[in-house]
């Protein structure tokens, strides 16, 4: 009997904002959408919780954060510029002066306040992909040990626990959101058993046009994951939509 391919169609940032949220959760009632990750340190983190409680098929992981708004730790100095806020930009003079441990303590708290929040957490993955920096590859490891958790693979960094980590497409961005991206692709989305294809889906409001760079794409994300011929596409290519919380591994 021939194995399908299964699909995972996550959408990152939960929780960035409301519009976010609905948006997001829209895509999932209305589109493709099966999974998403929730950042824990951004003010639409509560109003993302409570819309879980109400959409309980979607599975839900922890987008961990080092990018965007602030820490949850205001003490770990080495996370932050002078204003008290993440570094937008990771790049690699900031990656040598992170402290480790600050790193390591600063995630642990970002998954566990989606814990506490009574989320069941279905997998990891980041903001950026800063979980894939090489330098912070032991903080990754620690905290993969203490969660027990799948996590999105990504780029070219090689993650222990192999049996853990879901492959991620990451191309539906910018430019390539279109119907077509899903033609396009599909034979390398079938070259996986599972694989993870990275969305942003939005609706849109004035706190997410001041905040980001990446808005108006976000809607039109929004657009083409709700749209029926997606669907359509993935049932004539035999794939099977799916979340974290229902696949084993990756092999």
């Amino acid at each position: 009997m021939k194995k399908l391919s299964k699909l995972i169609v996550n959408a990152d940032d939960f929780g960035y904002c409301e519009a976010v949220n609905y948006g997001i959760i829209s895509a999932h009632r209305n589109g493709i959408v099966t999974s998403t990750t929730i950042m824990a340190n951004m003010p639409g983190f509560d109003h993302a919780v409570n819309l879980l409680k109400e959409n309980k098929d979607i599975g839900c992981g922890v987008h961990m954060t080092l990018s965007c708004n602030k820490p949850l730790n205001n003490k770990f100095k080495s996370l932050v510029d002078e204003n008290g806020m993440f570094h937008r930009r990771i790049n690699e003079e900031v990656v040598n002066k992170i402290d480790l441990d600050e790193l390591y303590y600063e995630f642990c708290s970002q998954i566990d306040r989606v814990k506490n929040a009574g989320v069941e957490i279905s997998h990891l993955d980041s903001h950026h992909h800063v979980h894939t920096i090489p330098h912070f590859k032991d903080v990754i490891k620690s905290i993969m040990d203490k969660y027990n958790l799948k996590i999105r693979g990504g780029l070219d960094h090689k993650f222990d626990y192999k049996e853990r980590v879901i492959p991620c497409i990451d191309s539906f961005y910018d430019k390539n959101v279109d119907v077509e991206f899903f033609n396009n692709n599909i034979e390398e989305i079938k070259s996986y058993d599972v694989c993870d294809l990275m969305t942003h889906p939005a609706f849109i409001d004035n706190y997410l046009l001041n905040s980001t760079s990446y808005a108006i794409n976000r809607a039109k994300e929004y657009e083409i994951l709700t749209n029926k011929k997606i669907k359509k596409i993935l049932n004539e290519n035999e794939i099977v939509l799916t979340n974290y919380k229902n696949v084993r591994s990756n092999t």
